[in-house]
């Protein structure tokens, strides 16, 4: 009896040293942030590889997935605490129920090509033809935006669904699909491969690439997302002052195609600021034409001003 009362003691005991463990002592958990294969992520390549995460003293830690829903669904699940999205993906969230900010604007370019062999070297070519994109993204923003820039109407727009990039990537190489919007690197690699550039979104001004965090992730580690900063802004210095040098990080730790290294032309990558007024308005008039929200936003509905100006 004495036996039986002593284990059910001991239990006790255990149960409480727990309780005390999870309500006394702190919680350490990483800041994760997802990433695609394109060009906003290379700075937090960098970052990670050349510990300036590690400096900031937090555990910070990257998460590479090949398409939007992959990382919408992470975020959604809770088991990434942030990523670079697009104002499109904020939205959406938003729209979900589920809390995301806006924190800064990043250097996408989205690209606009034509198969080899295709026939098609330009905006006019391209009128009833199928443009491989990602629904509801950036991509088919983007596309929308340059088509529609060059007086195209609604029926002369024809697109088809491939979400995973790498995917839409070898179809557009293998003349499968004669046409696509890709992000960049990727986009130079078809170009050395003998793709045709018809436009891409530099010809929009600021696109809509971003870096957002959940409501939660802001409220609970605004400590971690400043050390985040921080490594981001010192990794756009160093691949500023010497793009060259990480060449051969995009192929072994960026996880990019190898052909990357020689076609790549890194842009000048500003440090992270916040999207002008005008770049999320445009976005969300788009998303509204087009009914894919319910509710209606202003900017400053989708931005947090804490980490950057």
């Amino acid at each position: 009896m004495e036996g039986i009362i002593l284990k059910k003691l001991l239990k006790l005991i255990v149960i409480l040293f727990t309780i005390i463990l999870v309500y006394i002592l702190p919680v350490s958990a990483a800041l994760k942030v997802g990433i695609l294969p394109d060009t906003d992520s290379i700075p937090l390549i960098v970052a990670r590889e050349e510990g300036f995460f590690q400096e900031t003293g937090f555990d910070i830690e990257i998460v590479s997935f090949h398409n939007p829903i992959e990382r919408d669904s992470a975020l959604q699940a809770g088991v990434i605490d942030g990523a670079i999205s697009d104002v499109l993906a904020a939205a959406f969230s938003n729209d979900n129920k589920q809390q995301v900010k806006i924190t800064s604007l990043t250097n996408g370019r989205y690209v606009l090509l034509s198969a080899k062999g295709s026939g098609i070297k330009d905006y006019q070519d391209l009128k009833g033809v199928k443009v491989a994109i990602s629904s509801n993204t950036i991509i088919e923003y983007v596309t929308d935006r340059l088509l529609k820039s060059k007086g195209f109407t609604d029926n002369e727009i024809a697109k088809i669904a491939i979400p995973k990039i790498p995917v839409r990537l070898q179809m557009l190489e293998a003349g499968q699909v004669k046409a696509a919007c890709l992000p960049e690197p990727l986009a130079s690699v078809l170009l050395l491969n003998g793709a045709n550039k018809i436009g891409d979104s530099s010809e929009l001004g600021e696109a809509p690439g971003i870096l957002l965090f959940t409501e939660k992730a802001l409220n609970e580690k605004a400590a971690e997302i400043n050390g985040f900063y921080k490594a981001y802004k010192k990794a756009v210095t160093s691949l500023n002052n010497d793009p060259d040098s990480y060449r051969e990080l995009l192929i072994t730790k960026g996880g990019f195609p190898k052909k990357v290294k020689e076609s790549f032309v890194f842009p000048e990558y500003d440090q992270p600021h916040l999207p002008e007024v005008n770049t999320v308005e445009t976005v969300l008039d788009w998303l509204e034409e087009k009914e894919l929200i319910k509710d209606e936003y202003k900017y400053t509905d989708l931005i947090d001003t804490r980490f950057v100006e």
